[in-house]
């Protein structure tokens, strides 16, 4: 893969997975009422969970454009097309804490299947990689890099939810238009760019 490319897949990661989604919420949730020490197996799994979804993914669009090789370049359209319905959506969303949920689940299982659960995770996979990878080569070493740089840019917004979530939800709330643009632009950006 090209540093440009790179680049761009890993802004692409960084907005969709820093923005709130399920396992945000819920790192957000149980690290503000139980502290992040006591979170630490349920983020060990949610990470387990999606390195694993993520070689799933990986290795799903590989079998796919190996078996039906003209579907690689509608697979990249179709990533491109749920990244630009993710850029709609970002755009859109309102603030966090309308209703805000009990579910505090601390076990690292409970990470774990929610990874299989969670269709933004599924779809991200789905989506990311025949776009930014498949062009490039499909091998183990692809698939290996694409997991792990998902899992590293997911984790890290885990990471930022958990620790700042009491910070990072009075400042969303006020500034989510402004969030929610720069979000969606770089989105938008993303879909282009694996498109060219």
């Amino acid at each position: 893969m090209m540093q440009p490319d790179y680049i761009s897949f890993i802004l692409y990661v960084c907005a969709v997975t820093f923005m709130p989604g399920p396992n945000n919420i819920l790192m957000l949730s149980a690290a503000g009422q139980r502290g992040l020490k006591k979170c630490i197996p349920l983020l060990l799994g949610i990470w387990s969970g999606l390195i694993t979804v993520m070689i799933i993914a990986g290795a799903f669009c590989t079998l796919l454009s190996r078996v039906v090789p003209s579907a690689a370049p509608y697979l990249k359209y179709a990533g491109a097309a749920y990244i630009l319905y993710l850029a709609f959506l970002t755009l859109r969303r309102k603030p966090l804490f309308e209703n805000e949920g009990e579910n505090t689940a601390l076990k690292f299982r409970d990470g774990f299947i929610l990874q299989f659960l969670n269709v933004k995770v599924i779809l991200l996979g789905l989506a990311a990689f025949p776009g930014y990878f498949l062009p490039y080569g499909s091998g183990i070493g692809s698939i290996l890099l694409f997991a792990v740089t998902m899992t590293v840019c997911c984790g890290a917004g885990n990471l930022l939810w958990a620790l700042f979530g009491s910070v990072i939800n009075p400042f969303y709330d006020r500034c989510y238009r402004v969030i929610n643009i720069i979000m969606s632009a770089l989105l938008v950006y993303c879909a282009v760019r694996m498109l060219l």
